[in-house]
């Protein structure tokens, strides 16, 4: 374990609840957080009997849906005129990115739910949600759904695995991040494949 990782953990030995709602919601936005090692440190401290499972579940949720809001809003206000600005140099006019804005609201709920579980691309999503304007409510619910998702599986995780939930969430964290990477690509087929159907109609 990291020194900074064994950092945010002990604070989270200290302030429990607190500290559990602040990381999630801090990891969500797009900092340094190890969100799942976060989630199962706090089961395992359930299984202790120092933490609540439904409060603990409640907590973390929360935080995490907050995060990812918030990141959703920062992207409607502040990441159409940034992609705006960089669009040109990715070979991006107008039309491919109304294009990418259109197939994002059509299939963007079910990825937001998935992408809950992929370190990166999490936060790819719910930037992107905000940046196509996917209509709040639709967000807000899929959001949810993938926040009590995501959350109780790490949380339950900890609390049955007990001291080996360190070395299993490792494991588990290897083959989401190129899991990710895998989602990703994914998604930039689907989309090329959707342009591509497009333009032969």
């Amino acid at each position: 374990m990291d020194d900074i990782q064994g950092l945010l953990l002990r604070i989270i030995y200290e302030y429990r609840y607190f500290a559990l709602l602040l990381m999630l919601s801090l990891g969500m936005v797009g900092l340094p957080v190890p969100d799942e090692f976060v989630m199962a440190f706090s089961g395992f401290q359930v299984s202790l009997g120092r933490m609540g499972y439904s409060k603990t579940l409640l907590i973390a949720a929360l935080g995490s849906f907050i995060g990812t809001n918030l990141s959703y809003w920062i992207g409607r206000r502040l990441g159409k005129p940034l992609l705006d600005r960089i669009a040109p140099y990715l070979h991006f006019n107008e039309t491919k990115l109304s294009e990418v804005e259109v197939w994002f609201r059509r299939f963007g709920g079910k990825m937001i739910v998935v992408g809950y579980f992929f370190p990166g691309f999490r936060h790819f999503i719910a930037y992107f949600g905000g940046i196509s304007k996917l209509k709040y409510l639709r967000y807000v619910t899929f959001s949810g759904m993938g926040a009590v998702l995501w959350t109780a599986t790490f949380i339950t995780m900890g609390m049955f695995l007990g001291i080996y939930w360190e070395s299993t969430v490792m494991k588990i964290r290897h083959l989401l991040i190129p899991g990710g990477i895998f989602l990703g690509a994914l998604l930039i087929i689907g989309y090329l494949y959707n342009v591509k159907k497009r333009a032969k109609t």
